[in-house]
């Protein structure tokens, strides 16, 4: 840590008494700085120290940074659970994308680099090494993403496409909105933890396709674009991307070797220790392959090796609920069942195709002890890491009972929601630009599904959080239950209820 740097002040000609002084930010090193030193302050103040609980909710920031926090009984409690805004978040060293837990105290994640990531059991490191930081399982971590940005061109009758358009179009170097612009000189790292380690080069992966230049046809700015010219195509666009690196530090261990895109960890398994069963764990590669890891347990989170689980198209994502169903999303956007997945079939016997909703193609899955939520692409046609974070609409399957695990139809529940966590409760959490009935504008809000109960499974409600800046949140480890009210001690009927859906 640094000595604190005063305050510039900027004198007035003349010196005088009746001056102004302008203060400049810090730089961005010092608030860092000053953001550890808060955030350990307000730890110290709750006695919040050590590793999180085997029930920890974790998230992650647009920037990378993870987060716990311990969750209150009263969190799910059915009559008046803590609001989502009044949970304590702390810091947790490290860098990832994605992270998922369950409630034995694994927890794996992903960088933006697809590097698979298992936590330690430590606590600290990165910007908190040598304040709070655990002695040991404390290891250096690595990530590398790419920023993207656009060229944009208008057809001109005489010299063909040009980089002059109209006066009412987006500037010529953008980004994938249009509205803010970004030249390739102009555009710098995320912050001062990331540095270039390439040159800007023609992303080719983008959806819709591209010509052999990298061009992607439509035929108005913004439109669908695809990757060959027509006669109505009058602008075009080509992505750049330059790859950036970050190195820190955190309770990471990587996974070598397979790069992944999405994991899931079975939320409870209750006796799998004591019955000799591995936790049931699985994945999709970042070439779209879906995998089973073997051999996951408290004591070896990291698992032993790959089962490779046979598949006909790429895969995007997928989730194992408590039950040990197992749901996954195709990179065409269409849904599967997997059967027949049991402790001593880990990987099951065949994939059941699930319609996606009308008219919708899924992205994302995510499968609780009874309830199935997914998440569709309304429609966005951006680089895949982009559209992964854009809202869209989300679902609830219906029809799901034990001698019917694929349920029947698909129900709206709500848009703007950029990803879903469904714990062992059958929560749902959402990150959400802007929930119907909210009044925030802020992109990346924490929001929490309310009147969940087992015969309202979709709840009713919203609970808003804490809006701005998160990408990704896990309540898979939370299966810690409200403490039973008087009036459901008292009446026989509610004590179903209480304990929960049956588990299949």
């Amino acid at each position: 840590m640094r000595p604190s740097t005063p305050l510039p002040c900027t004198p007035p000609s003349g010196h005088g008494r009746g001056g102004r002084c302008v203060w400049l930010p810090p730089p961005e090193q010092d608030m860092n700085d000053w953001l550890a030193l808060l955030s350990l302050s307000c730890c110290e103040s709750r006695k919040v120290q050590g590793r999180p609980s085997p029930q920890a909710i974790w998230s992650i920031t647009c920037k990378g940074d993870i987060f716990v926090s311990e969750p209150s009984p009263d969190l799910e409690a059915h009559e008046h659970p803590l609001p989502c805004d009044q949970m304590f978040w702390r810091q947790m060293g490290g860098h990832l994308r994605l992270v998922e837990a369950n409630s034995q105290g694994v927890v794996w994640g992903i960088g933006y680099d697809h590097t698979a990531w298992v936590y330690t059991g430590g606590y600290g490191g990165g910007c908190f090494q040598g304040l709070a930081s655990s002695t040991s399982n404390i290891y250096t971590q690595s990530d590398v993403k790419c920023v993207h940005i656009y060229e944009n061109q208008r057809w001109n009758p005489v010299t063909g496409y040009t980089s002059r358009g109209l006066p009412t179009d987006r500037y010529m170097w953008s980004d994938a909105s249009g509205l803010q612009e970004c030249t390739k000189a102009g555009t710098k790292p995320p912050s001062l933890q990331w540095a270039w380690v390439s040159d800007w080069f023609v992303d080719f992966s983008v959806p819709g396709g591209t010509d052999q230049e990298g061009w992607q046809y439509a035929s108005d700015f913004p439109a669908s674009y695809h990757g060959s010219k027509t006669m109505k195509d009058f602008v075009r666009r080509r992505c750049w991307a330059r790859k950036c690196k970050l190195v820190t530090s955190g309770p990471w261990l990587e996974v070598p070797p397979i790069a992944l895109r999405d994991v899931s960890i079975i939320p409870e398994s209750p006796g799998a220790e004591e019955s000799g069963h591995s936790i049931a764990l699985w994945a999709i590669s970042d070439k779209g392959d879906v995998l089973c890891r073997l051999g996951v347990s408290a004591l070896n989170p990291a698992g032993s090796s790959w089962l490779h689980v046979g598949t006909d198209q790429p895969f995007a994502s997928i989730s194992i609920g408590a039950c040990y169903q197992v749901w996954a999303v195709a990179r065409d956007g269409s849904a599967f069942y997997r059967g027949s997945v049991y402790p001593s079939q880990p990987a099951g016997d065949c994939w059941y195709h699930i319609p996606s909703p009308p008219r919708q193609r899924l992205k994302q899955v995510s499968v609780g002890q009874t309830s199935v939520y997914a998440l569709d692409e309304n429609g966005k046609s951006s680089p895949l890491s982009s559209r992964l974070l854009s809202p869209g609409n989300l679902w609830y399957r219906q029809g799901i009972t034990p001698s019917y695990p694929q349920g029947s139809s698909w129900e709206h529940v709500s848009n703007n929601v950029c990803r879903v966590s469904v714990g062992p409760l059958d929560q749902v959490w959402v990150i959400a630009n802007k929930v119907q009935g909210s009044h925030s504008l802020s992109r990346g809000t924490v929001c929490h599904r309310t009147g969940v109960q087992p015969h309202e499974p979709k709840g009713h409600g919203w609970d808003y959080g804490i809006g701005g800046g998160w990408d990704h949140i896990s309540v898979r480890a939370n299966a810690t239950r409200a403490p039973r009210s008087s009036s459901q001690e008292q009446e026989p009927s509610a004590l179903p209820e209480a304990r929960g859906p049956v588990c299949c």
